[in-house]
């Protein structure tokens, strides 16, 4: 009965409230124990409502015809989406009670020593002419990304959705979750005061120089909410694996198999969201190499229940649903 009204989209949404309903159970123990705040899922609801109506107006603006989902699957998609990312930042924010931040001092000089500096240094000396748009480039990554998949959510049903739908799910819980637990790591950013020293000081002169407003703030900003144990709307800091790169790199991939005339602008997209990661300080180069590797392992998965016949793209669904 249930899964009739969503008919195609059951499969993907099944599994977004399984992994959403996994994380409110690990949400509500590490709150229990103190560790974790709660979440703010009124602004998340509203967010995400802001999102898809910012999908809907891009779908018009671009002509691609009526919305092609079922409204109860985009309903429920939304409602699970806003509750997924409300309780997201407080498991991310409780992951240095958890395991403590282990992971930065062996990375850094594993890098240091790779490449003969850190790998931000190298970048800054190519690119350090574009700091500032790649700084905001980076700063739009989470509207951009989130609107992607609302566009997604909102295309004609198919195997090719439900694969996208469904690796992005798991990507979110098993890489943003799971894997920054275990990988706990708080980044260049953060790295003096985590640690104490002047390793990564010069990085901060450089952002200030270099007019990188959008990393300094909200870095700033994420770690005196984290120091004064005050979390709010933007709190939680994890560098390994990165999810900024991961998820770019799931833009890729949905792009190849629904919109392949896009491919070529989402990897460009996901390689200047990789350099910015760690030109900018957030990550450290191999953040972001653990992030692909772990979104290509997650696609893989998600493809997994499959059957046979070809995968209908967007384009080609769609124009089949107006013929």
């Amino acid at each position: 009965m249930i899964r009739g009204r969503f008919g195609a989209d059951w499969d993907w949404l099944l599994v977004m409230a399984l992994l959403t309903s996994v994380e409110l159970i690990w949400w509500f123990i590490v709150w229990r124990l103190g560790v974790a705040p709660a979440p703010f899922t009124g602004t998340y609801l509203a967010l995400a409502a802001g999102g898809l109506a910012l999908a809907l107006v891009l779908r018009l603006a671009l002509r691609l015809g009526p919305i092609a989902a079922p409204w109860p699957s985009i309903a429920a998609g939304t409602l699970l989406v806003a509750i997924g990312a409300s309780v997201f930042l407080p498991l991310k924010y409780a992951i240095p009670h958890q395991i403590p931040f282990w992971l930065d001092r062996p990375l850094a000089a594993a890098e240091r020593a790779l490449f003969g500096s850190h790998p931000w240094q190298l970048l800054n000396r190519l690119l350090g002419w574009a700091t500032t748009p790649v700084d905001w480039t980076y700063g739009c990554w989470l509207p951009t990304q989130l609107l992607v998949m609302f566009l997604v959510m909102l295309s004609r049903p198919s195997q090719a959705k439900s694969r996208a739908l469904i690796a992005y799910s798991l990507a979110w819980f098993l890489l943003g979750a799971i894997g920054a637990v275990l990988l706990s790591s708080a980044g260049p950013l953060f790295y003096d005061r985590a640690f104490g020293g002047s390793e990564f000081e010069p990085l901060t002169e450089t952002l200030r120089s270099r007019g990188a407003w959008f990393a300094l703030t909200e870095s700033d900003r994420m770690w005196a909410s984290v120091s004064a144990d005050e979390p709010g709307l933007i709190a939680g800091i994890s560098a390994m694996p990165s999810i900024h790169v991961a998820i770019s790199l799931w833009l890729v991939l949905a792009a190849r198999t629904m919109t392949p005339r896009l491919f070529v602008a989402a990897f460009a997209y996901f390689i200047l969201i990789w350099v910015g990661s760690v030109q900018l300080g957030w990550h450290y180069a191999s953040d972001g190499l653990v992030g692909a590797i772990g979104m290509l392992v997650v696609w893989w998965l998600a493809g997994l229940r499959r059957t046979g016949g070809s995968r209908p793209t967007i384009a080609s669904a769609e124009a089949a649903g107006h013929r």
